[in-house]
């Protein structure tokens, strides 16, 4: 593995952690597949019990995309569809190793970040980090399947209030709402990730395996990205989708038209 992603190894515990904090942990193309790659070619080690995921420093745990592809990447709607595809590979490769997944949230989870760790089958977050997909503030659109994924964890009506207003919520109301499950003190969260992975680590691997499987498998969206092609048709071919990204880059609120 190369710089910007650091894996490390505890006994049965795997820890994965983004290192790009200098660009707040976005996740590149490269750096996604190569998540994805390292969580299944660990996942094949019967020594490996636990993956713990994380970032690097204690600001970000992952800021989302990369933001310097998105001209590039989603110039048109067949092009966005294949980044979300790709983007699709860290996500499915979350839920299908056979292994429990702790995303050890120690700083902020926005866009993508709230979208990987809703994919990790356990989140514990410092008491200062903040959730939210605002992808209505930019005129951008979330992937049919992460939207329903985040519709199972936090309900229909939750999720459509992160997605619609884009806000940003405080731990304490993601723990309420489902979309973490322990708020920790910065002091505490390596001790209570701990704790965790070591009572995982403990259990019988095939149990934990076939559980994380049937949820899966009779939970699990029947969508995939390539179901939300209509849509991106719609909002990557938009005048608003061309204000949305521009006024990002310029930090500037955008006008939206509907057109």
């Amino acid at each position: 593995m190369n710089s910007e992603l650091i894996v490390e190894r505890n006994g049965p515990v795997a820890r994965l952690t983004v290192n790009r904090p200098e660009v707040r942990n976005a996740l590149s193309i490269a750096v996604t597949q190569q998540l994805a790659q390292a969580l299944r070619d660990l996942s094949r080690d019967r020594a490996v019990r636990v993956f713990v995921l994380t970032g690097a420093g204690d600001r970000v745990f992952v800021s989302g995309a990369d933001v310097r592809e998105f001209r590039e990447q989603l110039a048109t709607p067949e092009s966005a569809l294949q980044y979300d595809a790709t983007a699709e590979q860290l996500q499915s490769a979350l839920r299908q190793v056979p292994q429990p997944v702790i995303a050890r949230i120690q700083g902020h989870a926005v866009g993508s970040g709230t979208i990987v760790a809703a994919s990790c089958d356990f989140r514990i977050a410092v008491r200062t980090a903040k959730f939210g997909i605002p992808v209505a503030k930019f005129g951008f659109l979330a992937p049919v399947p992460d939207a329903l994924r985040l519709v199972q964890l936090v309900g229909t009506a939750k999720a459509r209030w992160l997605l619609m207003t884009g806000q940003l919520i405080e731990a304490a109301e993601a723990e309420k709402i489902g979309l973490v499950d322990q708020v920790v003190d910065a002091a505490e969260l390596d001790a209570s990730v701990d704790k965790l992975a070591a009572t995982l680590a403990v259990n019988a691997p095939l149990t934990i395996k076939a559980t994380k499987q049937i949820i899966e498998t009779f939970s699990a969206p029947s969508a995939n990205v390539a179901s939300g092609a209509p849509w991106y048709a719609e909002i990557f071919r938009s005048r608003d989708f061309r204000e949305g990204l521009d006024a990002f880059f310029a930090k500037r609120k955008p006008e939206f038209t509907g057109e």
